[in-house]
């Protein structure tokens, strides 16, 4: 068993094990780590705990120390001058004519480099970019192709969901967006609902997908009878985030919401 900490460096993004090097950390602290592009400064999204040696895929990378307030402050004049190199990024591809959609820059903690992010619809060689790039800045640039649904995530912004997106509200999740996940949660198949400002699958239909799973699995069919603390009834819908069924009571035509936990399915 090996002791790890679950740790994001972006908003919505992907959760890195770390090994805590003998700290206890608590969800939401602020670390410095040792990453493959260098220092970064990252949060905390699971604390302290034991994973098998089966499920680590090599050698744990250590968190080297807690943030500071100096920290927070490197933090945030690397966005101003990230911010500054993404004009020059916008400057050379338009003298390169290449056909990119900048998205981001983003600059590593410890400065060693500085990371551009954009999308195309067709690939493209974006090394005379690059040299040009780590020339004018005199540090180390990598220019990397995102597809739309990390677009998304990296421009920000709000959406259907409200100010912050899915995308940017939650560590970004492992499992394939499926229409199928949609249908669990009988939403109807409009691509405006269903989609997100990516035109891909909205990220929240496979945050949410595991709590109307839950819900299917142990509520009863609709038009099933059912027993409850007001006597039999059928039935009739769901209300998935009460976590409750509404019943037709017996004889009364009356709808009542009854929490799954005080009915029980009658057996033929």
């Amino acid at each position: 068993m090996a002791t790890v900490v679950g740790v994001v460096f972006q908003p919505g993004g992907k959760v890195y094990s770390f090994d805590p090097a003998g700290l206890e950390l608590r969800w939401d602290e602020y670390v410095i780590c040792q990453t493959a592009r260098g220092r970064e400064l990252g949060r905390v999204v699971q604390a302290n705990h034991d994973v098998p040696d089966s499920e680590l895929t090599g050698p744990l990378k250590r968190v080297i120390r807690r943030a500071g307030a100096d920290d927070h402050e490197q933090v945030r004049k690397n966005r101003i001058e990230a911010k500054r190199s993404m004009l020059l990024f916008r400057e050379l591809a338009g003298r390169f004519q290449l056909p990119v959609k900048p998205l981001s820059a983003e600059m590593v903690f410890d400065q060693s480099r500085i990371v551009f992010s954009y999308g195309s619809e067709e690939r493209l060689d974006t090394q005379a970019l690059q040299s040009e790039l780590a020339k004018r800045l005199n540090r180390r640039v990598e220019v990397r192709a995102v597809g739309p649904r990390e677009g998304a995530r990296l421009s920000g912004g709000g959406g259907l969901c409200g100010p912050t997106k899915c995308c940017n509200r939650y560590p970004s999740h492992e499992s394939p967006i499926t229409l199928k996940m949609a249908k669990d949660q009988e939403l109807p198949m409009n691509p405006g609902r269903i989609t997100g400002l990516c035109g891909r699958l909205r990220c929240c239909l496979a945050f949410e997908h595991p709590v109307y799973r839950s819900f299917r699995d142990r509520a009863p069919a609709v038009g099933r009878i059912v027993t409850t603390p007001q006597g039999r009834g059928v039935v009739r819908s769901y209300e998935v985030l009460r976590d409750a069924c509404v019943v037709e009571m017996e004889g009364e035509k009356e709808m009542l919401e009854v929490k799954l936990d005080d009915l029980a399915d009658v057996t033929a």
